[in-house]
């Protein structure tokens, strides 16, 4: 029996699973700072979604109970412990996510030279519009107005809010700088 054919084919499959794998790495590489923008998005999640558990899941004593309504003069909430929990997620979430951006996300770009402190304000400022107004509001939207539980309106916001930072951080916050 002739095993000729068998081995030619073998070797073509191989040689097109290495070359797809040489393609994926190559990608990998051009594109590592998106990868690692995800990694710290991730982080970010964690972060977010921990603290929203521990504050609201989590029998807190200085929490105020489930569903308590609050009139906060424009507007009512229906569950204060809800808008508190992802107030507070909001921000642990920020901080954590600046520290891992500029500590490990954009140190390969040659960035626009700026102090660490306007970096964070302006880092601080745009995670204000989306941890707070796309990510927290789409969470209190739509766990009220649609019943949808915060575990699954989470993430859609969060999946709003990357196309916003990836916007914003490479392309203001952490802007490369020109190779003139």
């Amino acid at each position: 029996m002739d095993d000729a054919p068998l081995v030619a084919a073998t070797a073509v499959q191989t040689d097109r699973f290495r070359a797809l794998l040489n393609m994926a790495a190559d990608q990998l590489r051009r594109h590592w700072t998106l990868v690692k923008f995800t990694l710290a998005g991730l982080l970010g999640y964690a972060l977010y979604t921990g603290t929203l558990f521990t504050l609201y899941d989590s029998p807190f004593p200085f929490m105020p109970a489930k569903h308590t309504s609050i009139e906060l003069g424009l507007f009512a909430h229906d569950d204060f412990r809800l808008l508190v929990g992802t107030v507070v997620a909001a921000q642990v979430s920020i901080t954590g996510g600046f520290f891992a951006r500029d500590l490990w996300v954009f140190t390969e770009w040659p960035v626009v030279r700026k102090p660490g402190w306007l970096r964070f304000l302006q880092y601080h400022a745009k995670s204000q519009v989306s941890t707070l107004g796309i990510i927290a509001g789409t969470t209190n939207l739509l766990t009220l107005a649609t019943g949808v539980p915060h575990y699954i309106s989470t993430p859609v916001g969060i999946v709003i809010g990357f196309v916003w930072n990836w916007v914003w951080e490479s392309g203001v916050i952490w802007r490369r700088r020109s190779q003139a």
